[in-house]
């Protein structure tokens, strides 16, 4: 009746499907079957006009495995870990204003933990360019044949700005706008530095124009004049940020796609219909500052597991060192020591067989884990540590510090880090309110205006540590992996600050808070309400174990 040729080991395999299901079923099963293996062969013959109406085994496996699929499953399939050392590097071509997103495999070299010199200027040169591409294409900064105004008029009839090139500097005595790189050549004497050249700073009568803390190696808009060979800074500020689909749609789908899971629009929008149907059931609980070493919290994390074990599905869970309180691997039986930490836990996991055999446990490293710390982005905790935890906990990930993932079609950048103080202690010039371009979100820290001065600085400078590498060292060619372009849907920070909760330009940043001073944690829900009008809110719900 359906023109199709059925192999004979199609069939047995066929009358072995129907031979699981009740028999009052077995016709409607067969139909589904034979229904939706004839779209699946009419898909194929519209684009290979010779191909044959043949059923094989491998076509009816693919069919009843598809047909067999539930929430979880799709739920499992739209999860994607990606580590710092597997992250493409998105490239753009100033010259010739393309983007490229170039995995290790496509680059010429390859990449390396020691990089030499010229990979130092590369990794500089891509911040800069990133920055400046986005601020040309902002409408305040698009060339036009009006007369432009200055950077701090009041007069509310701006129309657009022109950017000078630092060399352009040379002769000229009247105020112009720079955008570029704050960098430190001799010390105490600041820089702006662009691709062009660099030139010294007087930076006494600066004012600040944006929130925001301004810190050496960040990259800023300036308006200045030259005096005896010397920019006096008049007006400072970040470049304003730029959302996620600008960037997407600027960008291109497939060089914005770091997971390789999002190929054509229609695929995204697959993807998007299935997130706004099953995306509510998906829930990160999300612990930092896991000390192991403390008495109090494995009998705290078997309170905490005790409430989520009967959950159906199961939440992520993403544990965030340090996971110990201090340094130990380099003490006297200090490996033996952590070993039996990381087995005391599996011990206490093993405790709900649930969660052993079916939960997901991401474990991202601190900057006192062992390893190699110190040098971000830090490659997972070795498996010479985790070997006996992995062994009871089937879906035990050790991740890179920082690492993404994929939940549908949203991004989460995780990441182990002390943005708040290190800002707070490495600016040049202390911040100032000129304005609330952070969200009134964050009801629970005291330092309300540190993290939105650390939020926007973060975000608007598009890193997660645009802070010079002599206070925050980078390898040189994985520095790709700590920017933030475009920007993900959420950034989730283990900062040693108390929690808080900000969205600035559409993205998240939330801070979980530690552990081990008061056992806060956050449970996070990426697709926490679907509007109706298709729009998406996420879920953040700061907790507590008493």
């Amino acid at each position: 009746m359906r023109g199709l040729s059925i192999q004979a080991s199609a069939l047995d395999a066929i009358l072995n499907v129907l031979r699981r299901e009740l028999p009052e079923s077995f016709d409607s099963m067969l139909h589904n079957i034979l229904d939706n293996v004839k779209d699946r062969l009419s898909t194929l013959n519209s684009s290979h006009p010779q191909s044959q109406l043949i059923v094989t085994k491998t076509l009816l496996s693919d069919v009843v495995s598809e047909m067999s699929r539930d929430v979880r499953d799709v739920t499992e399939e739209a999860l994607q870990l990606l580590d710092a050392m597997d992250t493409p590097r998105l490239h753009y071509n100033s010259l010739k204003k393309q983007f490229r997103l170039m995995s290790k495999d496509m680059e010429k070299e390859g990449r390396s933990m020691l990089g030499g010199p010229s990979h130092k200027v590369d990794m500089m040169l891509q911040r800069y360019t990133l920055v400046q591409q986005r601020i040309l294409r902002q409408g305040l900064f698009r060339q036009s044949n009006e007369t432009t105004t200055s950077f701090s008029s009041n007069d509310g009839k701006v129309s657009s700005h022109k950017i000078t090139p630092v060399e352009s500097l040379l002769g000229c005595n009247e105020k112009r706008m720079l955008l570029g790189m704050i960098v430190q050549v001799e010390e105490g004497q600041y820089y702006l530095e662009d691709h062009t050249a660099q030139v010294p700073l007087d930076l006494s009568h600066a004012e600040i124009h944006t929130n925001g803390f301004i810190t050496e190696t960040c990259i800023v808009l300036v308006e200045g004049e030259m005096v005896d060979g010397t920019l006096h800074v008049n007006g400072i500020g970040h470049p304003p940020p730029e959302s996620r689909l600008d960037a997407i749609d600027t960008i291109g789908l497939q060089n914005s796609d770091m997971f390789h899971a999002i190929p054509t629009l229609s695929e995204l929008y697959k993807l998007r219909m299935l997130e706004n149907k099953l995306g509510e059931e998906g829930m990160f609980v999300i612990i930092s500052d896991l000390h192991l070493d403390k008495p109090q919290t494995l009998s705290k994390l078997e309170s905490l597991f005790e409430g989520f074990h009967e959950m159906m599905p199961l939440p992520v869970f993403v544990f965030m060192g340090n996971f110990t309180s201090k340094p130990v691997s380099a003490s006297k039986d200090g490996h033996q020591t952590i070993m039996q930490y990381y087995d005391d836990l599996a011990n206490v996991i093993s405790q709900f067989p649930n969660i052993a055999k079916n939960g997901r446990i991401i474990f991202i490293p601190g900057p006192n884990d062992p390893g190699m710390g110190g040098i971000m982005p830090r490659p997972p905790i070795p498996n010479y540590f985790t070997g006996s935890l992995k062994a009871k906990v089937r879906h035990a990930f050790f991740a890179s510090n920082p690492c993404r993932i994929r939940y549908f079609s949203k991004e989460l950048v995780f990441c182990r880090h002390d943005i708040v103080n290190n800002f707070r202690r490495n600016c040049i010039i202390a911040p100032v309110d000129v304005g609330s371009d952070c969200s009134d979100s964050s009801p629970l820290t005291g330092n309300n205006q540190l993290v939105k001065h650390a939020v926007k600085t973060m975000l608007d400078q598009c890193h997660l540590c645009p802070l010079s590498l002599a206070t925050c060292p980078i390898f040189w060619q994985y520095d790709h992996a700590l920017r933030l372009y475009p920007l993900p849907d959420a950034v989730i920070v283990g900062d040693r600050v108390d929690q808080y909760y900000e969205n600035y330009a559409e993205c998240d940043v939330i801070n979980p808070g530690s552990f081990t001073g008061d056992f806060s944690f956050v449970v996070y829900r990426p697709v926490g309400e679907v509007t109706s009008d298709d729009k998406v809110k996420s879920d953040v719900e700061f907790s507590q174990i008493d």
